[in-house]
């Protein structure tokens, strides 16, 4: 008999679960016997952007129809004959994004699982951006994040144990895209928070995780034609939440990696730091030395990724040490 992998006992909130994504994870982690908080605002602030997309269904019935669209994935979840509640507050300020603690410790008594998927896509050029733009994108994907875990960390600290995925993206972390940059720039935040908080996660049994998914959703629907008429059963966001599901687990130990999931696949994005060029002398260097040694420092030959600044400074200093003219 398979031994599945399950979470009773283990209560989760999902940001952003109403549809897409975020209504994956929410309907997964219940299959598998969480208690789930399912949080989604049901109009979202870049909301015109989802006037002619119509692919998933959900986009039918007018306002009335989205604000409740939390209350159904959460009746959909017990229908089934697992446990949820819905939770309809703006993520993006920490008043609403305390609330979604406060209802998982209300119903549930507990909380074990943080999935931070909220988000907003803005997307035009880099000379039409506006300040509100920016404030935009970092309310929900920055500060959203940190007001839900800012709520959830002391219970996570104070039971010794916690599991926390940040939805990051390819945008931001792996790559940037002409027209993305308020977007990228939110998502290489959300991308530092997960890396810090893994650090100081560590001794506490909390793992942080970065999850860049790749499904066909109403927000890469909405900004790219050309994603929109590629959509194919591969691009299904059910085929990201096993990925998803899987760094909410306590058999799950890593933490402070970033995996990209797309179609059924999971693969480590990471950031290294190469050997480069080191001066021999110092405080000698100069820019005719870098430009004559350029090709070193482009290098990506003997890279370390490091967990920590500390190892990151034992790196650098071993090969000063290895290159430094000692008289």
């Amino acid at each position: 008999m398979e031994d599945h992998v399950r979470f009773d006992g283990r209560v989760a909130v999902v940001t952003g679960a109403g549809r897409g994504l975020g209504r994956e994870f929410a309907l997964l982690l219940a299959q598998r016997g969480a208690a789930v908080v399912v949080n989604d605002i049901g109009v979202s602030a870049d909301a015109a952007r989802y006037v002619d997309v119509r692919h998933d269904g959900t986009d039918f019935g007018g306002d009335a129809f989205a604000r409740g669209i939390a209350a159904q994935v959460a009746a959909e979840i017990t229908a089934a004959g697992g446990r949820a509640v819905a939770n309809t507050a703006d993520v993006a300020g920490y008043q609403g994004a305390a609330s979604v603690v406060d209802d998982a410790l209300g119903a549930f008594g507990r909380v074990d699982i943080v999935i931070n998927n909220a988000g907003v896509v803005i997307a035009k050029p880099f000379g039409e951006l506006s300040p509100d733009d920016l404030e935009t994108a970092f309310s929900v994907h920055v500060n959203g994040s940190v007001g839900v875990l800012r709520a959830a960390w002391p219970h996570l600290v104070g039971q010794g144990y916690g599991r926390v995925v940040n939805v990051c993206s390819l945008e931001g972390v792996l790559i940037g895209s002409a027209g993305f940059e308020v977007y990228d720039a939110a998502k290489g935040g959300l991308m530092g928070l997960t890396r810090s908080l893994a650090v100081e996660g560590a001794e506490h049994g909390i793992a942080v995780n970065g999850l860049l998914p790749g499904a066909m959703t109403r927000g890469n629907a909405s900004v790219s034609p050309a994603y929109r008429r590629s959509a194919t059963v591969d691009r299904s966001p059910s085929l990201v939440a096993p990925a998803a599901a899987w760094l909410c687990h306590r058999e799950c130990d890593v933490s402070g990696q970033f995996f990209a999931s797309t179609a059924g696949s999971m693969r480590l994005v990471f950031v290294s730091a190469a050997r480069g060029y080191q001066s021999p002398d110092p405080e000698a260097f100069t820019i005719e030395e870098l430009r004559d040694h350029w090709e070193l420092a482009c290098s990506r030959e003997q890279a370390l990724i490091p967990a920590s600044a500390a190892e990151f400074n034992d790196f650098r200093r071993s090969i000063l040490n290895e290159k430094v003219v000692h008289p």
